[in-house]
């Protein structure tokens, strides 16, 4: 009798610990289930996160092309001329070509597409004493001659300015030859510098030449001059020249002959007032 009742509250015992183990499963499958669909919510909700961010990803503006414009061509100066003022020079503004010659630089550029005041020594008017006021032109284009014994084909079109401009004639300076060429350049930038406004362009044509034979790169001369009065330079186009020039007598070659020259482009450094 006493064995029997031992059993049965055994089996009793046995039963309410299966009850409270069913419970406990009870209890927290419900959980389980809850954190499984909150941890695959949270999961979608990455996943379409990440899926917004590459949609609203910006892609880059712009094609592939090689149609650009580059720093050195062959031709002659209408033809790269053009370019550079595309770059630097937006149509409509205010241009002052004060050597202007006979309009060779503009051979390809359409009439009207900048407000073009074209002076020179022919028409009265010295690229170092021009009748513009302070800070009231957006671009200068300089082109005087660059070689201190100017003749022939040396700066073709230009011969009125090689006659006016060159060494002892025209020019009062106590300089001579390359140092005489540099000056015109200096003194015609410092001018330049007074009519342009804030951030205006100017464009210098050059050539490197040999004096007394000895180098003169004069476009690194004049970058390093026009930057100590405060322009900033921008850009360097080398224009090599259609076919080989060619001199009339030699004896003996002792430098390169230069076939190139170059359009620098400068912009005058903004002044804050």
């Amino acid at each position: 009798m006493a064995i029997s009742l031992v059993n049965e509250e055994r089996i009793q015992i046995e039963n309410k610990v299966s009850n409270i183990e069913q419970l406990k499963i009870d209890l927290i499958a419900p959980r389980e289930n809850m954190d499984n669909q909150s941890n695959g919510q949270h999961a979608t909700i990455q996943e379409s996160q990440k899926s917004q961010r590459k949609t609203n990803r910006k892609k880059p503006d712009g094609i592939a092309t090689n149609d650009l414009i580059f720093s050195a061509y062959v031709g002659n100066n209408s033809d790269l001329f053009p370019l550079v003022m595309s770059l630097y020079v937006p149509p409509g503004s205010i241009v002052a070509d004060v050597t202007y010659g006979k309009g060779v630089f503009w051979r390809k550029i359409p009439k009207g597409t900048y407000q073009l005041y074209a002076t020179d020594l022919k028409t009265g008017v010295d690229c170092r004493n021009l009748p513009y006021e302070n800070n009231s032109i957006d671009c200068v284009v300089f082109d005087p001659p660059y070689m201190h014994t100017p003749g022939g084909t040396a700066h073709n079109g230009h011969q009125n300015y090689e006659e006016y401009y060159k060494n002892n004639k025209g020019y009062k300076s106590d300089k001579k030859y390359h140092e005489a060429v540099l000056d015109l350049y200096f003194s015609g930038a410092k001018e330049a510098y007074r009519v342009l406004k804030n951030k205006g362009i100017l464009i210098i044509k050059c050539q490197d030449e040999v004096c007394a034979n000895k180098q003169r790169l004069t476009h690194v001369e004049i970058i390093v001059e026009l930057e100590k009065m405060g322009y900033l330079t921008e850009d360097l186009f080398v224009l090599v020249r259609n076919g080989k020039p060619g001199v009339s007598r030699i004896i003996k070659q002792r430098h390169a002959r230069k076939n190139h020259s170059y359009f620098l482009v400068f912009r005058k450094k903004e002044t804050r007032k």
